[in-house]
């Protein structure tokens, strides 16, 4: 597979799981308590969701009486994750397999372990605007790492071995 295509599809694999994934998040509100399928798929989506966030209603948005699949600092992350993967190719090509500088990750992180931390030791209460802010950083910054990484590994993974024709001949 040529190394534009495969770009492409890497990336369009990335932007469609990012949809499928926020698409998620709002459907479980939207067809919770709903006769049928749609409510075995959103208490589904709510028992998957569950493994890796809190869902603490009151940290929660909410569609109607129903609470995001995730809570705010996670729907800020992983919409801030979709934001980036839809702009990434008006920021960067494809073809640029250079990772930016690890401190803007640092720094992400950073921020978002101060704004709990602060929280978990009360210090310092976060909002609904410091946990929406820290998590939109931290998914923004993610895929400038994430896609050229996963790209660089499918290349290095899938690249032809070279053969140097005078290790052959050397022998001879």
């Amino acid at each position: 597979m040529p190394v534009k295509k495969y770009q492409k599809v890497i990336y369009t694999l990335i932007l469609v799981f990012s949809l499928l994934w926020c698409s998620a998040i709002l459907l479980a509100p939207l067809w919770h308590n709903t006769p049928g399928i749609s409510g075995d798929v959103s208490e589904a989506l709510y028992t998957f969701f569950e493994t890796s966030c809190h869902q603490q209603d009151s940290r929660s948005f909410h569609i109607g009486e129903e609470k995001f699949g995730v809570c705010s600092r996670c729907t800020s992350i992983y919409f801030g994750f979709l934001l980036a993967v839809i702009v990434y190719p008006f920021i960067r090509k494809l073809s640029n397999l250079d990772l930016p500088p690890i401190i803007y990750l640092l720094i992400a992180a950073t921020l978002m372990i101060i704004d709990a931390g602060l929280d978990t030791f009360n210090i310092l209460k976060n909002t609904f605007v410091s946990r929406e802010i820290t998590g939109v950083v931290m998914g923004f910054v993610l895929p400038l790492y994430i896609i050229p990484g996963t790209i660089r590994l499918f290349h290095e993974f899938f690249k032809p071995p070279v053969i140097n024709p005078k290790a052959n001949n050397a022998g001879k």
